[in-house]
């Protein structure tokens, strides 16, 4: 099969050569010798067969060929340029912070209090980036990130960061359509579902309930997405403390009975020795504080 793509590195040249118009300002920017550049440029040329610039006294321009390629490789760079302009690691001396957590955590219960994090610190920018995979932080430029899990997790430093209760709430509507009975509440509501290991299970154990099985349940899998079964009043679920609290304190939810002991939590990761860098320690301080203040 005949080639159909030239080396990347000779396009790469050529892009950077077209563009300053100068051997010499594309063999600075790319660290390497004018000499690199014209073997590069020369490879390139002898897989299309057409001459790409003309050599000057002055320096160098595009002959008509050279110009129909940069114009035709040109939003093909910018869109590289776009996707990687997000991971441009900065300096450690920055005072951006970048932040790594799930959505429901950041949805919850930390936009709502940034407000209070940049009257306290001013001078730092944070920026957060919300995923559910687990990222990679010594690759992907976050300095923090908020994980939910059992806190075992390879290379980094783990903090718990919340009790591992799971509180069993419902949308205040129903809580009060069925006289705040919790009998009747669990009798008639479907249980909405998160975990693969059905969480209900372990209620029915804390409780001496019998097994219902999971004919009940709802499967969402989603923190956010159950919370906004439960706000539809479309059933009960059994959710992290830190997650329900500012619903739970508008009164927008109900708690219907004692928490839930389970083995996941919210822990903090960072790389060893990150939690020197600027502004991280005053997020960490920060953060904790605002956890720790469970009631308005």
């Amino acid at each position: 099969m005949s080639q159909q793509m030239p080396p990347m590195n000779a396009i790469r040249v050529f892009e950077v050569a077209a563009r300053h118009l100068s051997f010499v300002r594309a063999a600075d920017e790319l660290g390497v010798t004018q000499s690199a550049i014209s073997k590069q440029i020369a490879t390139l040329e002898e897989f299309i067969g057409a001459q790409l610039f003309e050599r000057e006294a002055s320096g160098v321009s595009l002959t008509l060929e050279g110009r129909e390629l940069k114009q035709s490789l040109a939003p093909a760079f910018e869109i590289l340029r776009g996707s990687f302009r997000r991971y441009s690691r900065k300096s450690r001396s920055s005072n951006t912070l970048r932040l790594a957590t799930v959505a429901s955590f950041a949805a919850q219960f930390l936009i709502p209090r940034m407000r209070s994090f940049e009257d306290t610190f001013p001078d730092t920018r944070l920026e957060i980036l919300t995923s559910d995979r687990l990222l990679d932080l010594s690759r992907e430029a976050v300095d923090l990130s908020i994980r939910y899990g059992a806190g075992e997790w390879q290379g980094v430093v783990s903090t718990e960061l919340t009790e591992g209760n799971l509180l069993p709430v419902c949308a205040a509507e129903v809580f009060h359509a069925h006289g705040g009975d919790l009998e009747k509440i669990l009798a008639s509501e479907r249980r909405i579902q998160v975990f693969l290991k059905n969480e209900w299970h372990k209620f029915e154990d804390d409780t001496g309930r019998p097994r219902q099985g999971d004919r009940q349940s709802f499967v969402l899998e989603h923190f956010l997405v159950a919370m906004q079964s439960v706000f539809l009043g479309q059933g009960v679920a059994l959710l992290p403390e830190i997650i329900v609290r500012d619903p739970l304190n508008e009164q927008a939810l109900v708690q219907i009975a004692a928490p839930v002991s389970w083995d996941h939590s919210f822990y903090l990761s960072h790389l060893p020795g990150a939690d020197r860098q600027p502004g991280l320690c005053d997020f960490v301080s920060w953060l904790k504080t605002e956890v720790a203040m469970k009631s308005d």
